[in-house]
């Protein structure tokens, strides 16, 4: 419909009748409803309408009560319908703008009904005869707006559809055996079902074979073999279940299809009455089709309710499933059986350069689609399969972007993955892996032959080639694989884990001055008993070392940790000690493995007076670390920490001895210590307040709890009544 052709149509104007009805109607007052004391003022008709055809234009004009009172006769708004063309737009003559807008959702029919509207009878019958309606004017209007939309609606969506299903008659018919290879194969879960005798059971009914098979020692379960057809089956006593349902199983089949191919995704299950366990019950579903071109490129389509027909088909998209209301997830591919009679026919097509027929021949299960992604970010993963690498193929699919394998395309392979045809050869011949690959451009590099007997010894205990590198300046790779073993064999250690300490011995030595060139040193008997003394050593040294940079780099310290000797206090199952220097304070962080040793600010804040580090411990063992204590300088207890930074249920009865400490310490006091304990309180609160602004939370032990709550916790502040006047 053209606008301007429109607008020179008769405009309708008001009767005598409908302004007379108008001026006669008187609002009533009625009462919202859920509203108390708002009223409306309803009239009996709230609108009017008034219908002509024209120029084979049904006009429908809409009439605002108030207008006809005062005497107006036009109208606030215009449909018009030209029903051949099955279209209908509106002109609203207040604003003067065209709108697509449903009768429903103009301001001026809102909570309006059939019956509040005023149409006389010659408008109802022409909207009636010209719509071929039965239903009242305005109904009957409504009724076809809804209408057209919907067929505008479904002629839009054709145009989608007839694009999909152009894809989708181009898929070839199912191969004449394709179900029964589903319920045989692509079905992994079989049984036989056996009836309890006294006299013994000797027969069952295998699901697989669809027969009865001799049986031998069936328990509930418990999972064999069928001696008929050898299949793995799982012996199901009849009467201990009434109903047996499998896992859903997914099977796949590929298909030429239009220049590309076609992975189609079937799930198969079965149900079984125990009663009836002759006639089990299959079910079975192509639910998803995978298109890929001759590019490639792939395309998904499932089966599901389209939402626009209503009904059930195939369509492009990703399948989804609901996970809770309003949630949905998208449904990954799976591994699944492939059927692969029809491989021979696939070889010419855009098959025969993927790839994926070879490898399918070679794995039991394999996700088609999976395999296809993969392939797409590697291409070259073709020419690995069809050199028969399938465990570097493997490798790729289950770790995806995680494994880095170096490829620089050139016309042998063994160059592209940077070895040779010689070591090529070797790689295929001992189905080697990603770590074996590793291993021989290891070797390659250093021009030298390592045995297939080491380098599959070092793959099989998950060792790259990079990881020997620090013992191979002093030990050939059999040298070094015949040394992991025997210290394997004496420590319990793993060969992958005991690399680890070597290496971290062998620093250690260089660091204490050892000749590491000496096979009495590199080649130590014991290494896991050598690795931990120099660790001993070794760590002592760094604590002397890290003490002495932070007393240098805080010069107060020494000073601060001779006057804390006031804080020492003695009972009968606890004590308070002291540090004498920063070292002590290392030491027994290292030891309960907290963070202390790591963490310059404990010593910041001591050297600023904020607050001191003493150590809780018991009576007994007053030389074995215990509690470490965060104290203020008046004895108020920030933190007490054991090892790992936790606390132990004992800690309760601690608290009791340092209450007691906090009450006799109160005497022992300065005035200074006192007005450093006001400072240190302040900062103290306003740490907390930004630590509950930023929600910063501990993770590990603590499960993300909030460190503001925790470290409140903890506080064990002094009682006011206690506190030193």
């Amino acid at each position: 419909m053209k606008k301007q052709q429109l607008l020179r149509l008769k405009v309708l104007t008001a009767t005598e009748e409908m302004i007379r009805i108008a001026k006669q109607d008187i609002p009533v007052p009625k009462l919202r409803p859920y509203c108390k004391n708002e009223v409306d003022y309803v009239y009996k008709y709230g609108l009017y309408l008034l219908a002509a055809v024209e120029q084979g234009i049904l006009k429908v004009a809409l009439f605002q009560p108030n207008t006809l009172t005062l005497g107006g006769t036009k109208p606030a708004y215009c449909l018009f319908i030209d029903k051949a063309a099955d279209d209908f737009i509106g002109y609203n003559y207040i604003l003067k703008n065209w709108t697509a807008a449903m009768l429903e959702r103009l301001p001026w029919t809102h909570r309006i009904y059939q019956s509040q509207i005023f149409c006389d009878k010659s408008s109802e019958n022409c909207i009636q005869e010209y719509l071929n309606e039965d239903s009242e004017g305005y109904d009957a209007v409504a009724l076809f707006q809804k209408a057209a939309r919907r067929r505008q609606l479904l002629a839009r969506h054709k145009v989608i559809t007839d694009r999909w299903d152009l894809v989708m008659d181009q898929v070839p018919k199912e191969p004449s055996d394709f179900k029964k290879w589903l319920r045989k194969t692509g079905l992994t879960k079989h049984f036989i079902f056996y009836e309890y005798s006294r006299k013994g059971v000797t027969k069952g009914y295998c699901t697989w074979c669809e027969q009865e098979v001799p049986v031998k020692d069936p328990r509930h379960n418990k999972e064999a073999r069928c001696s008929r057809c050898h299949h793995k089956i799982q012996y199901k006593a009849a009467k201990k279940a009434k109903k047996v349902i499998t896992d859903e199983d997914t099977a796949y089949l590929v298909q030429n299809c239009g220049d590309g191919f076609v992975v189609r995704e079937f799930i198969i299950s079965m149900t079984i009455k125990t009663s009836d366990y002759r006639k089990p019950l299959f079910f079975q579903q192509e639910r998803r089709r995978f298109v890929y071109n001759s590019s490639l490129y792939g395309t998904e389509y499932y089966y599901g309710l389209d939402r626009t027909t209503e009904r059930n088909r195939w369509q492009e998209g990703e399948l989804k499933k609901s996970w809770g209301i309003g949630y949905l997830y998208y449904v990954h591919s799976v591994r699944g059986a492939v059927y692969k009679k029809n491989f021979r026919s696939l070889k010419t097509g855009v098959l025969g350069r993927t790839g994926l027929l070879e490898y399918a021949r070679q794995v039991p299960f394999l996700d088609l689609r999976d395999y296809m992604d993969h392939l797409i970010e590697r291409p070259w993963m073709e020419q690995i399969v069809k050199a028969g690498l399938f465990r570097l193929a493997q490798e790729i699919l289950q770790k995806g972007g995680s494994l880095s394998i170096p490829y620089e395309p050139a016309k042998d392979l063994g160059k592209a993955l940077f070895i040779d045809k010689f070591r090529l050869q070797r790689l295929r011949e001992n189905g080697g892996g990603s770590l074996y690959l590793s291993w021989l451009r290891f070797e390659k590099g250093l021009n030298t032959v390592i045995s297939d007997e080491v380098i599959s010894w070092m793959e099989a205990k998950g060792i790259p080639a990079e990881d020997i590198l620090f013992a191979s300046g002093y030990m050939s790779a059999v040298q070094i694989k015949n040394y992991l073993e025997r210290q394997a064999k004496e420590s319990g250690e793993t060969p992958k884990d005991l690399l680890g300490i070597w290496e971290d011995y062998l620093i250690m030595a260089k660091r204490t001055g050892a000749d590491i060139s000496d096979p009495i040193v590199y080649r130590a008997r014991n290494l896991v008993e050598r690795h931990n003394e120099l660790a001993k050593v070794v760590g002592n040294r760094d604590i002397v070392k890290q003490a002495e940079e932070t007393e240098k780099k805080y010069p107060v310290l020494p000073e601060i940790f001779q006057d804390l000797k006031r804080y020492e206090y003695s009972g009968k199952e606890y004590k308070i000690i002291a540090p004498k220097r920063a070292e002590d304070v290392l030491i027994d962080s290292r030891k309960l493995h907290h963070c202390i040793n790591s963490n310059e600010r404990y010593f910041e804040r001591m050297a600023e007076k904020e607050s001191y580090i003493l150590f809780l411990r018991k009576a007994a063992k007053d030389q074995e670390p215990y509690y470490t204590l965060e104290v203020e300088p008046n004895g108020t207890i920030r933190q007490k920490r054991t090892l790992y930074n936790r606390q132990t249920a004992d800690i309760a009865q601690a608290e009791k001895f340092l209450a007691q400490w906090q009450k006799q310490l109160q005497k022992k006091l300065r005035k200074e210590d006192f007005e450093l304990a006001k400072i240190s309180c302040e900062k103290r609160e306003q740490e907390m307040e930004e630590l509950r602004e930023k929600k910063v939370r501990v993770h590990g032990n603590f499960n993300g709890k909030l460190l503001a709550d925790l470290l409140q916790e903890d506080l064990m502040e002094i009682p006011e009544d206690e506190k030193a006047a």
